[in-house]
């Protein structure tokens, strides 16, 4: 699998795929990477959108639990934490959405409050696992 992200001025596909799955509105800061199979078909994206000084929002979709790689994840984490110097990544889990607020803890989220319906998490730069040593000094 190969990585890719949508190009200003082409047709945004990963965010078109990303939203039939998780219904995510369009925004004009959301960015968007994708873990791309050989025949072309997307099998996971994660969207960073809704920026702070110092933080922003994270969706993740995949067809199957193994579609998300380990590259997929480091890529999406380094972009964030690195490459524009946030310091958290929040990402909100409908309550009733179990095995994706389990699954958001095991990569590192940790869950920091609730809302009506859903489970507020939050992954520090300084707990993401996906950055190296030498970049969180």
């Amino acid at each position: 699998m190969k990585l890719a992200t949508d190009q200003p001025g082409e047709p945004p596909v990963i965010w078109q795929w990303m939203t039939r799955q998780t219904q995510i509105p369009w925004s004009t800061d959301l960015r968007t990477i994708a873990s791309i199979r050989d025949d072309g078909t997307i099998a996971a994206a994660v969207a960073l959108g809704s920026w702070t000084p110092h933080a922003c929002f994270i969706h993740v979709a995949f067809d199957t639990p193994h579609s998300l790689t380990r590259s997929l994840l480091k890529a999406s984490m380094s972009y964030a934490f690195e490459s524009i110097g946030v310091k958290a990544i929040y990402g909100l889990t409908p309550k009733d959405f179990d095995r994706a607020i389990k699954f958001n803890k095991r990569v590192g989220f940790k869950q920091i409050g609730e809302t009506v319906d859903c489970v507020l998490l939050e992954m520090r730069r300084e707990d993401c696992r996906y950055l190296t040593k030498e970049t969180l000094q």
